[in-house]
């Protein structure tokens, strides 16, 4: 088409090009679909069936219990962190700091001690919700980050509606409560999520509460979300995109979410089959395991699915041709997107999937393609450039980065996503590579820096280096290459045991490999490319 930027051409029927950004916070969707279908289920949960009307009961009764306590008070914007898995305790936590005027942090509960320090000593918590088995690691980090120590409150998964209040007139008595004034906007600041950032190193992207009901909203008018929808809350909600995708668009939908508390095929597979799962948000990796694990089934195990979708990870069309050979009816969909963009930016509509592509903008974006070289400046129609975006989903800035910030966001409020992307002639966007120096496994990003950080902190190791090998079900796999201090043993089954204490499971290197010397240019950069084409043995 003449013009790259007309996608109202393929947007698919219903989606209106004109839609305007929502103005509501976050925990007022709750509240509506609570006052709206009270008696409906939200949550199912293990053998928990949990309703509109129950969890926003629990929901006033945390914020309350947040208020009397002292946070936000005078002083809004107080920090709270989740660390524990999903559960209906993430979610009610989750609203129940942003009713209390709170910004949320949710982190990886098995985050290791020396990797929660840094975030700790960034965010400043003033408030933690954690399960038991985080807590030695918790409380480690919060010493070595030297931050003030927050309230702590320890979670057991589900264990809040196993006991409901003994008075049972406290559900009515909540919901008929007049709605407090809020005092947040919908700019402020909800979220902070950590990421490797679109140029790399660790940082916390700033969501208002704007960003994440704007996407929440892009999702199901694409998707034609409903409240007859169930969706699979397989992904970790303290994931982006399970926080933003799954919990906050079943929300703003009124959808049930089924939370499953760690992925595992044959659960899911149950979970789908017993609550008529709709909708299934997941890695590449995860319906990889679902296949097998469905095997000669597939068929009938997804069949009752409207639509999946696959992304966190580069795109290969093995995944797609293979959904499509076992389960026919049932379109995979593929989209792009990150976490400064809360994080969904291009989906492909269900019914013109472009295999291999990411799909085209969500109502309310534009994209361009720049020269990376020089950013502003958009490379001709067909080439390969930088993929940069602008919509009411992109993020307020990095948590006291402003330098980082602003070599993210350029003028005009484009985000520099460092993907390198292209348009095919159908106006598609294809995501080539990658310019920031990230391993996706798994949907997980892996910084190769933070990796190598510790395995120089081996005695016997002069030199480090990671790369992302490609893999046909993990997407990418880290992969470790050392040199040796000259005359210094070390034997390369040393190495899983020596990570493992200091990464978290999905960070450590798959391989690893002694090498004489690693490959660098003029200026002493290690040449990862060249790493990557090496044969392994």
């Amino acid at each position: 088409m003449n013009d790259p930027f007309e996608w109202q051409l393929h947007y698919p029927p219903g989606v209106d090009r004109s839609w305007q950004p929502p103005t509501r916070l976050l925990w007022q969707y709750l509240e509506h679909h609570a006052r709206r279908q009270p008696d409906r289920v939200a949550i199912y949960f293990e053998e928990l069936r949990i309703t509109w009307a129950q969890l926003w009961a629990k929901v006033q009764v945390a914020a309350s219990t947040l208020r009397t306590r002292g946070f936000a008070k005078g002083k809004r914007g107080d920090r709270v962190l989740l660390l524990m898995p999903n559960s209906p305790e993430f979610v009610v936590q989750y609203y129940a700091a942003l009713r209390a005027d709170m910004i949320v942090s949710a982190l990886n509960p098995r985050l290791t001690h020396d990797e929660l320090t840094p975030m700790l000593a960034a965010i400043e918590p003033r408030a933690a919700f954690i399960t038991p088995d985080s807590a030695i690691n918790f409380e480690r980090a919060r010493q070595a980050s030297k931050v003030r120590e927050p309230k702590t409150f320890y979670v057991a998964p589900g264990q809040d509606f196993r006991n409901p209040p003994q008075d049972p007139a406290i559900l009515p008595a909540i919901l008929g409560e007049a709605p407090a004034v809020a005092t947040r906007q919908a700019v402020d600041v909800a979220v902070l999520q950590f990421t490797s950032g679109t140029t790399g190193g660790l940082k916390a992207a700033m969501m208002s509460h704007r960003n994440l009901a704007a996407n929440a909203e892009q999702n199901n008018r694409w998707f034609d979300w409903t409240p007859e929808d169930v969706i699979l809350g397989a992904l970790p909600l303290y994931h982006t995109w399970g926080m933003c995708c799954v919990m906050n668009a079943a929300v703003v939908a009124g959808a049930a979410m089924v939370l499953v508390p760690e992925f595992n095929p044959v659960t899911c597979m149950d979970a789908i089959r017993r609550h008529r799962v709709s909708v299934a948000y997941g890695s590449g990796t995860m319906f990889m395991r679902l296949l097998d694990s469905a095997g000669d089934q597939a068929g009938v195990a997804f069949g009752g699915l409207r639509y999946v979708k696959a992304g966190a990870m580069l795109i290969d069309r093995t995944l797609n041709q293979r959904w499509s050979t076992a389960v026919p009816n049932v379109p995979m969909v593929n989209g792009y997107g990150l976490t400064e963009a809360s994080p969904e930016v291009t989906n492909n509509p269900p019914l013109r999937v472009r295999p291999g592509t990411v799909g085209i903008p969500l109502p309310g974006t534009d994209l361009r393609i720049c020269d990376p070289t020089q950013p502003e400046q958009p490379v001709e129609p067909g080439q390969e450039g930088e993929v940069q975006v602008r919509g009411p989903q992109v993020m307020l800035g990095y948590w006291s980065e402003l330098d980082a910030t602003y070599q993210a966001i350029l003028p005009g409020g484009w985000l520099r996503t460092g993907d390198l992307g292209m348009f095919d002639a159908e106006g598609y966007l294809r995501i080539v590579d990658r310019l920031k120096d990230l391993i996706k496994f798994r949907g997980y990003s892996v910084a190769p820096s933070e990796v190598e950080r510790v395995l120089l902190t081996h005695p016997s190791i002069a030199e480090a280096c990671v790369v992302g090998r490609p893999d046909p079900t993990d997407g990418e796999v880290p992969v470790a290459y050392v040199v040796l201090k000259p005359g210094a043993p070390l034997d390369v089954l040393e190495l899983p045991g020596f990570v493992e204490p200091h990464l978290a499971s999905f960070k450590r290197p798959r391989r690893f490999h002694i090498t004489h010397e690693i490959p660098k240019n003029h200026v002493g950069k290690p040449l990862k490319r060249v790493l990557r084409e090496l044969p392994e043995k």
